[in-house]
């Protein structure tokens, strides 16, 4: 695939036209979409965002909505589950019911294998190739262990554009997002946008696109733990009993500047040898944006961010919405808008909207919010492996307690807490069957 400068060259265009100049027209189109396409994004947030979002997916193939998604764009966490599902052989093997026994599910299995593990660290450390990208190597090693261990070794080696592992056939095309920083020539500022990652092509708004095989670093082509090593590339550090992160750390992966081998060079391009990709949440940690960029008409958002209820009503939660706020900055959004949007989205118990757009150039929105809620907890505390133990019955009485916005450097969770996380997407799904599958169907 030549070198391509824009597929899009009117941002905010919404249709089947606007997929069907990209270069998987071909997929999209056995979709069936004549007018419009729906766009499904993960957003990031640490294990707490993969394990939230393997809920969710679970829900959405659970109610056969996933046939009628076209795209998948994840972000940071969501771009370990999204993944791992865009790969997997089986998606009935993936979603395995495990939902009422003490079995660890697909995700279970890999965090209580491997990532709170010291020695498994080490042992990758050693392994890893000593070079400029050595602590993105380490960690892409680690990840792909925890969430592609479906494949293997070959998850560890195979190139992102190897299309017998990342399957679209029979589920949405994944786009990974990570984020560029360049400096363009005689510029002090330094340019930061949303960097896509895919098994066709590879690239941004500003630099353009080229083919997946083309993007390298210093010594190979971009593989598929690397793409999601720089999706997910914030790590934290917790100690427990502090309750939250105590130390954050960004990893950031070099590649080629593929621009300087352009045959006419394009005004304003960076001239330095190298670029930098670090986690897509430094950009915007919802993935709405590639979604908008290949216009999609209907997006259902999945926000599990870090984002603490501080109710001072009892109507409302009083979160942040940071990624949501920074997103209708970055697309200068009047004030008014965003201001209604959030508080229609910030309400207590309720996860789940639909956001109409009156902008022809934004889509319709369902969005899922990552927040606690009483009906799932008088459901789960009824489950068998939320049964207070000794300690708790002596010092809480016995109650379940469920707090969903845990930090995303705690390790030190228990099976309860992990299985609820996942299971509440699952359920938020599920209570609002009727509701997503109508927005889904919207879409034709």
């Amino acid at each position: 695939m030549a070198y391509r400068n824009a597929y899009n060259k009117n941002f905010g265009t919404l249709g089947v036209a606007v997929a069907q100049s990209w270069p998987e027209r071909d997929i999209i189109k056995a979709k069936g979409k004549r007018k419009h396409t729906l766009g499904l994004a993960l957003s990031g947030g640490g294990y707490r965002s993969a394990i939230y979002n393997y809920g969710v997916l679970s829900g959405l193939y659970e109610i056969g909505v996933i046939p009628r998604i076209d795209y998948l764009s994840v972000v940071s966490g969501g771009s370990w589950m999204g993944t791992a599902f865009s790969m997997t052989k089986s998606m009935e093997w993936f979603f395995r019911r495990t939902w009422t026994s003490n079995r660890p599910n697909f995700i279970e299995e890999g965090f209580e294998s491997l990532l709170p593990h010291p020695g498994r660290v080490l042992q990758e450390a050693a392994l890893a190739r000593k070079n400029v990208n050595y602590a993105s190597n380490i960690y892409g090693r680690l990840l792909a262990k925890t969430f592609l261990r479906e494949h293997g070794d070959l998850s560890r080696y195979k190139p992102l554009s190897d299309g017998a592992l990342v399957r679209d056939k029979d589920r949405p095309f994944l786009i990974i997002n990570g984020t560029v920083y360049f400096r363009r020539p005689k510029r002090f500022e330094v340019t930061q946008e949303c960097f896509e990652m895919t098994r066709l092509y590879c690239g941004s708004r500003s630099l353009g696109y080229l083919d997946t095989p083309s993007l390298r670093a210093p010594d190979y082509p971009i593989r598929i733990r690397d793409a999601i090593a720089v999706s997910g590339a914030a790590v934290s550090l917790h100690i427990p009993g502090l309750g939250s992160e105590v130390l954050g750390l960004g990893l950031s992966r070099e590649v080629k500047n593929y621009t300087l081998r352009l045959r006419v060079p394009r005004p304003g391009m960076p001239d330095a040898a190298h670029l930098d990709l670090a986690d897509g949440g430094f950009y915007n940690n919802l993935g709405v944006e590639s979604l908008i960029h290949r216009g999609c008409r209907y997006i259902i958002v999945v926000d599990a961010e870090h984002d603490p209820e501080k109710p001072k009503t009892k109507t409302r939660s009083n979160q942040g919405y940071s990624g949501l706020r920074t997103l209708l900055k970055r697309h200068h959004i009047p004030m008014s808008l965003k201001q209604g949007m959030i508080a229609t989205l910030d309400r207590a118990d309720e996860a789940v909207h639909i956001i109409p757009n009156r902008d022809p150039k934004l889509p319709d929105v369902l969005y899922i919010k990552l927040k606690s809620s009483k009906h799932f907890d008088r459901v789960a505390s009824k489950e068998d492996y939320n049964q207070p133990g000794f300690l708790q019955n002596l010092f809480r009485r016995g109650k379940f307690s469920f707090n969903p916005q845990f930090s995303t450097a705690k390790l030190d969770y228990d099976f309860a807490e992990h299985r609820n996380l996942s299971e509440l997407g699952r359920f938020e799904v599920l209570k609002h069957k009727a509701l997503i599958k109508r927005f889904a169907a919207r879409s034709t």
